[in-house]
């Protein structure tokens, strides 16, 4: 909630978005609220949150407490949007991740 102004601020001039979930147990809340809130934002400003380029990132996969994968997907993206396990600190994941939004930030532009 702290961030909320800022959220939409930045969101005013962005082509597309990593999401980043903290994949452990005690987060996914705050994880759900922030993707209904990207969700709430995109759609004010009138974009179409299902085609808009999105890709999420489960972060801190290594971690006990980590929930399994298809739950983290199941409470985040119905599997809407490519996801990407990650462990950030060691690299794990982040260049898939980033290789996914670049390929689907160059089909939107291509299209336009």
């Amino acid at each position: 909630a702290y961030y909320q102004s800022t959220r939409k601020l930045i969101l005013k001039g962005v082509d597309g978005i990593v999401f980043v979930a903290d994949s452990q147990e005690h987060r996914l809340q705050d994880n759900v609220r922030s993707f209904s809130d990207l969700r709430q934002f995109l759609t004010e400003m009138g974009k179409l949150f299902y085609d808009f380029p999105i890709v999420i990132q489960l972060n801190k996969r290594d971690l006990p407490q980590a929930l399994p994968t298809e739950v983290l997907k199941q409470h985040l993206n119905g599997n809407n949007f490519p996801c990407f396990n990650a462990i950030a600190t060691n690299a794990i994941g982040v260049f898939e991740t980033l290789k996914e939004i670049i390929i689907r930030l160059g089909k939107q532009l291509t299209a336009h």
